[in-house]
């Protein structure tokens, strides 16, 4: 199951240990097991404050943001993640000022804004420091860890998880190294270390009885789940789902319900009792539908595809593809694939269908030369019109067949060139950069003689307020400009890419490292050379810039990308409009 409660929501600090969560608010900490009584009570709270007590009203901000989160309306927890930092930044208090960050990145992660919420957590960190407090950097690099996840970088994701544990003791934060162990728990099994994995996660079964955060509690046992399903333990999976079920009862957490719900269908689905396992994955789509988590519907509907496609009620398998195919368009463009990859189900389920009506048409063969044995002139006639009509209709789904896979070459031509271009500003999609990124790089690090590779993190500064002041399609039309801006001025053999959001990538093929800072500066001009008009309005954008040339430290061309990304984050911190060299 990907880490989907554990997900990109980095949780709440942990309640124990001494240091920064003395000064939590009590409400916040009462939010672990009683939300909804928290959100009513916060009005007479926030009624009961002094005139002008922004400390007060960012602690009961925060006691929000984690009500919130327990029962997971994301979308409220990240008004109170904005009003949180609203009134710490009023503030002198560090402490408020990056767990009001910390709040409102992981709302914004988990509603799927990942580039706003990895610019909210820079900041964070950013406040906290040179000598940042253990619990506040560790919760910091268990968001990094939970977005990179999200992002599928699970190398980078669990670095950021493992460099935590450093700052997260589990005599002091016990809560905050749990989430830390279950974050590598979950990457180590994914990328085939099974004994790393239960080594791990008995480390964190260990720390669990001193845990007082009950949706934390359910996260493990979901991790649990994973385990012993991969033992086709189907007894174990099905103790651990009604426990996760229990916990979302007592939270009132629609989440926790759906997430229960999916676990037991899991454990009938290794019994084989697909029918009763069919419909508790509706159950948990439904529940996953209620709270618009499109990237947990879109499992359990691909949990109900799987099983329909095995022939359990495949009656409605059209609508439930047609969900399917709805979900990966919403959830990001950069997924067409996955729309191709059901593309390619509804092609071999056609062609089993065609397979089962041949074995249909032999089985009534057989059934007629029984019925006619007696009579052999009825024998051979029905004999023969069957013939006829077997062969007319092997014919007519040869033909159909022929047509249907015509018609996905087409399709997954279409998808090849939508995955590979901006539809928006017609550069290269963030997908193509990447894979043309990896080649490079492998080209690169075979034969360095006279070739060279960077690569540049182009970030348009300021851009949401162009978007809240112009509108959206002013927005857009500034977005087309400064690509068509940065494309005149890229070489021929550099290749321009939106990397997503107002961010662009742009890959210097051949360049030598004295050449690289010139290469970026031609792009930073060629942004501020886009100037635009808009009812006698000018606007006049500017881009901060990271870049990183190739280096030996380098492993893969994921590593040259933390590295620029990391150069754009001091750019941006710098005072914006200009470039720095990783």
């Amino acid at each position: 199951m990907a880490l989907l409660l554990v997900g990109v929501v980095c949780e709440t600090v942990a309640a124990t240990g001494d240091g920064a969560t003395d000064q939590r608010h009590p409400l916040e900490v009462r939010a672990l097991t009683e939300p909804r009584e928290v959100l009513a009570a916060l009005p007479a709270a926030r009624g009961a404050l002094a005139k002008n007590d922004h400390e007060g009203l960012a602690k009961l901000a925060l006691a929000e943001a984690n009500a919130c989160r327990v029962i997971a309306d994301y979308r409220c927890q990240r008004r109170a993640g904005s009003a949180a930092m609203a009134e710490a930044d009023r503030t002198a208090s560090v402490y408020l000022q990056v767990r009001a960050r910390i709040a409102q990145g992981r709302a914004l992660s988990r509603l799927g804004d990942y580039n706003s919420a990895g610019r909210t957590l820079a900041e964070a960190q950013q406040r906290l420091g040179t000598a940042p407090d253990d619990e506040l950097m560790a919760d910091v690099l268990l968001a990094y860890s939970s977005i990179s996840e999200r992002l599928g970088k699970l190398d980078e994701s669990y670095r950021y998880a493992k460099q935590g544990l450093d700052h997260a003791p589990a005599a002091r934060l016990p809560e905050m190294r749990l989430r830390l162990l279950r974050n590598m728990a979950h990457i180590a099994s994914d990328q085939g270390r099974p004994e790393e994995a239960r080594a791990l996660m008995q480390e964190a079964k260990a720390i669990l009885p001193t845990n007082r955060d009950p949706k934390l509690t359910a996260e493990v046992l979901l991790e649990e789940a994973r385990a012993a399903r991969a033992m086709n333990d189907a007894d174990a999976v099905e103790d651990l789902g009604r426990r996760i079920s229990r916990i979302g009862d007592d939270l009132q957490n629609t989440q926790l319900h759906g997430l229960g719900y999916e676990t037991t269908a899991q454990a009938l689905q290794i019994r084989g009792e697909n029918v009763a396992a069919l419909a508790l994955y509706r159950k948990a789509r439904a529940e996953f539908a209620e709270l618009k988590l499109q990237q947990d519907e879109l499992r359990t509907t691909r949990a109900i595809v799987d099983l329909q496609l095995k022939g359990t009620q495949p009656e409605t398998l059209p609508e439930s593809i047609a969900r399917l195919i709805a979900l990966g368009d919403q959830t990001n463009r950069t997924e067409r694939e996955a729309a191709a990859a059901d593309f390619e189900e509804r092609l071999r389920y056609a062609e089993s269908d065609a397979e089962l009506a041949r074995a249909n048409a032999k089985a009534e063969n057989e059934r007629l030369r029984a019925a006619v044995s007696e009579n052999r002139f009825r024998f051979t006639l029905v004999v023969g019109l069957l013939v006829l009509c077997t062969l007319g209709v092997v014919v007519a789904l040869y033909a159909q067949q022929r047509r249907h896979a015509a018609m996905m070459r087409e399709r997954g031509r279409e998808m090849e060139i939508a995955i590979s271009t901006d539809f928006l500003t017609s550069v290269y999609s963030r997908r193509y950069i990447t894979e043309a990124g990896e080649r490079a790089f492998q080209r690169t690090r075979d034969d360095p003689s006279g070739h060279g590779l960077a690569v540049a993190i182009v970030d348009i500064d300021h851009f949401k307020r162009i978007n809240d002041r112009f509108g959206h399609a002013v927005g857009d039309d500034v977005l087309k400009a400064v690509s068509a801006a940065m494309r005149a001025v890229c070489r021929d053999s550099d290749l321009l890419g939106r990397y997503g959001g107002e961010e662009f990538a742009v890959l210097l093929n051949g360049i030598q490292p004295g050449h690289v800072a010139p290469a970026a500066e031609r792009l930073r001009a060629a942004v501020a050379g886009a100037i635009l008009s808009h009812e006698g309005e000018t606007i006049a954008p500017t881009a901060s810039i990271g870049i990183a040339c190739l280096t030996p430290e380098d492993r893969d061309f994921d590593q040259l990308l933390i590295r620029a990304d990391r150069a754009l984050y001091e750019a941006k911190a710098q005072g914006r409009n200009r470039v720095v060299l990783a």
